[in-house]
Order: C-alpha cells, then structure tokens, then sequence
C-alpha cells in the first residue's frame, strides 16, 4: 500500500517479507518517466551507513526488498517502527523521501522474565516457591511474569494452569499471572505440589511457552532443599517412560522373529510330505501275448498288461499280472498244469521280494 504527499512516498508492509518481494512501482507513485530512471541514475540513499533494506528496479520502476526486515531489531520496543530513506536522481537532481511502515507479525514465542524476584528463577523455567500451611482461600502463593518482543495484540499475554498435582487447589489469573489458592490448605494436602504454567500470545497462530512451578507447602526453610528430590521424580519418570517404550519395542521385535523363524520351519517340513504323500500309481500296459517269452533284460514285453503299486518308504512293491489283451492266450476255464518244481517256484517267489528270474517265471507259466 502506497500514499504520497508533497512529493514523498509511504509505503506499509509486514516484517519478515520476502527478499525480492515487490513494495510498490515508485517511479509510477512519483510520477517519474520509467525510461529516464536508468539515464539519471536513479538510486536509494540511506542515512549515514545504515544498512540498505531496499533497492529500485531501474527497468521498470519497482521498489523491491533487498534484505531482512526485522522489526524487533529495527525499532526495539517502539510502537511504531518507520524505515526512512530517499530515492535520489541526477540531471537534474531530485530527492524524494521514502518511509515505509513495518508491521509487526507474530514471529516471537512469550518468555519468562528471569529479572524478576517474585518468585526468582532459578535455571531453565524451573521455579520454586514455599506456602505457609496456614494459607487461606485466595492468598497470594506466587506470580508468573512472560513478556514477548512483539507488538500490539501479538503481545498480549494469557496464563493458564495445564497440569497441577492438585487441580483444585490453586489457580492463575488469565492476565495477571497470579497464583493464589482456591480453598484453605488442610493436613491431607501433598507438601510437594507441582504446576505447569503455559503462557500464550494472542498472535495468529497464537504461539506459547510454559515453566514448571514446584510448591513446597511448610513453614520450615530445612526443608526446602527436598525440592531437588521433585525434579530428579519428574526426570525419573521419564526415563521410566522412555525404559517401557524401549522394552515393548524390542518384545515386539523378538516375537516378530520367532514367529517367522516358526512359520519358515513348518513351510519347509510340509513341502516333501505334499510331494511323497499317497501311492505312486504307473498307468498299465501291454505285455506281449506269449507269457514265456521274456526281454534279455529281465523285463516283459510292453503289449503286456500289468498294474504295479508302489508304497512310499518302502522297497516292497506289488505287481499285479492281469489278462492278456491277445487272442491267442489260453481260454479263461482252462486250468494251468503245475509240476512240482513250479509249485516250488512259486513259493521261491513268495519269499522273494522282486519278481524272480525269468527262467524261474517260465517253468511257473508253462
């Protein structure tokens, strides 16, 4: 947003902005002729050496940013931070003054005061404060100070009470910080009570701190050296935290890998049962028509039919001879002669766990 009078130029925009970013075309705000700014060395000129936050684009008249603007740097505490300068041209020479008004964002998160001796701080947001055992409702047990570096409503201040070890024994006013009890202290209450105080702005987004408020409830000061003991609780229980995180964890890990070390063994051992379960059948075939007649090779003819049933896990096998196919085999109601030396052959191969020799399987089929 740009404004003129009596020859300046004022510009409003927000801190933090971009480098590059474009303020406004002061050549056109001014009047200024765009194609003479490159011939009359149009240039901005700080006061004194205070450093340059913005620069003029000799090509088409803008005003652009050249560094950081941080308002809380520039201007401090100040309600109205106002970046001067002037735009200078030569042949013939002319000064404009520029001002540019910095708006303050919400960049700054609330700290507590360490200054402060009510309560005094004493580390890192780590208060300690005593509360007499007569304490009655509403007396005053300690006030929380915050400030923040920004301005206007971005540095307006609310406390609150988020965790206590007793909700319902003290509280905190909104604006005041102030930490007064809401009921009287009686001899059932803890001697160690802690608080956690967050402080928030009223920015957007609101942005907030907290501190950690241990009450010791005694009159003796001997006592007070006990506080330490609550902080080492507090770290302890953090760690126990952390402890039980790291156990289920590695549990979790540990059944993770039986179970698939489980799962991988039974996988394996049930593979060669699928592929060795049940009889192993060989389709029939055809032996030759003569039953006599056997291969050199100790086997019979193919043109044979026979069924052979082999078991698994076992070297006997049955082998089943079944009628020939071949018109010239015996009639089915003859009835086979058998010696005396096939019956022995015959009991020869009942002993036998093969099939026998094939001169032995002659005499038994003559």
């Amino acid at each position: 947003m740009a404004h003129t009078a009596n020859g300046d130029v004022g510009y409003s925009i927000p801190e933090e902005i971009k480098r590059g970013s474009v303020i406004g075309n002061i050549a056109k705000d001014l009047g200024l002729d765009v194609n003479r700014l490159s011939s009359r060395k149009a240039r901005i000129d700080t006061e004194g050496n205070r450093k340059r936050y913005c620069d003029i684009n000799l090509n088409n008249g803008d005003l652009t940013v050249a560094d950081r603007i941080d308002r809380e740097a520039l201007c401090k505490e100040r309600p109205s931070c106002v970046l001067n300068f002037e735009l200078v041209l030569e042949h013939p020479l002319e000064i404009h003054n520029v001002g540019i008004q910095i708006q303050d964002i919400n960049d700054n998160t609330p700290t507590f005061s360490k200054d402060i001796l009510y309560p005094s701080l004493d580390g890192n947001s780590f208060m300690t404060e005593m509360v007499p055992k007569a304490a009655q409702a509403g007396s005053l047990v300690s006030k929380v100070i915050a400030v923040d570096a920004d301005s206007g409503q971005n540095a307006w201040l609310s406390y609150h009470i988020i965790k206590a070890s007793d909700p319902g024994l003290f509280t905190i006013g909104v604006h005041s910080g102030e930490i007064r009890t809401q009921r009287d202290l009686s001899e059932s209450d803890s001697m160690k009570q802690n608080l956690i105080v967050s402080v928030n702005d009223n920015g957007q987004p609101s942005l907030s701190a907290t501190c950690a408020l241990y009450l010791l409830i005694s009159d003796n000061l001997a006592e007070v050296p006990e506080l330490k003991d609550m902080s080492h609780d507090e770290s302890s229980s953090k760690l126990t935290f952390y402890l039980i995180i790291a156990l289920v964890s590695v549990s979790t890990f540990f059944l993770t890998f039986i179970i698939i070390i489980l799962a991988v063994r039974f996988c394996r051992r049930r593979k060669p049962r699928l592929l060795f379960d049940g009889a192993v059948a060989i389709p029939s075939a055809y032996l030759p028509p003569n039953y006599a007649e056997v291969e050199g090779a100790g086997t019979l003819r193919s043109t044979y039919n026979y069924d052979a049933n082999l078991t698994t896990g076992s070297r006997t096998s049955d082998f089943k001879f079944v009628r020939s196919y071949n018109e010239d085999t015996l009639a089915a109601d003859l009835t086979l002669k058998q010696t005396q030396s096939a019956v022995d052959d015959l009991e020869g191969l009942d002993g036998n766990t093969g099939c026998g020799s094939p001169e032995r399987l002659c005499s038994f089929l003559i």
